[in-house]
């Protein structure tokens, strides 16, 4: 009888265990307060084709909470660009104008993005950034984006 108590309880661990069961995973115990003037500026990953990296303030780091890809505020400097595009398989990225202006190619379609504008990019929607080289100002956005679906 403990024998068979003890391999449930090891059955039951596998499978409900949290990285298979995502409905276990809730993230931190605490939350975060600061203010982004502490917050350090730094690189992306993404580079322009002059050699500039885009930069950004992360406020939130990849994954501290389940399926949210941070939390950032990215800065696009005239001339800029995010290109060619690409495309996320199980991510919905979100972006919101703070400041500046820009262009985003969501497949086919450009969209010139000024302050208070919010563009949601579905999985598997091709997308570019740039900021035009005359443009007065940095195109400043709010950065996140949820994880959907399971991983390949």
């Amino acid at each position: 009888f403990l024998l068979g108590m003890l391999f449930g309880i090891f059955i039951q661990s596998i499978f409900f265990h949290s990285s298979i069961n995502p409905y276990n995973v809730k993230g931190p115990k605490v939350g975060t307060v600061l203010n982004i003037s502490e917050v350090e500026i730094r690189n992306t990953v993404h580079v322009d084709d002059k050699g500039r990296p885009i930069t950004k303030k992360q406020l939130l780091e990849p994954f501290v909470i389940p399926n949210l890809v941070g939390f950032s505020i990215a800065t696009f400097l005239p001339g800029q660009t995010m290109m060619p595009m690409h495309e996320h398989e199980s991510m919905h990225e979100i972006f919101y104008v703070l400041g500046g202006e820009g262009m985003f190619k969501i497949d086919d379609v450009i969209h010139k993005v000024s302050p208070g504008m919010l563009l949601h990019i579905a999985p598997g929607e091709k997308h570019g950034i740039w900021v035009p080289a005359d443009a007065d100002k940095s195109l400043k956005m709010v950065v996140t984006g949820v994880v959907v679906g399971e991983k390949k």
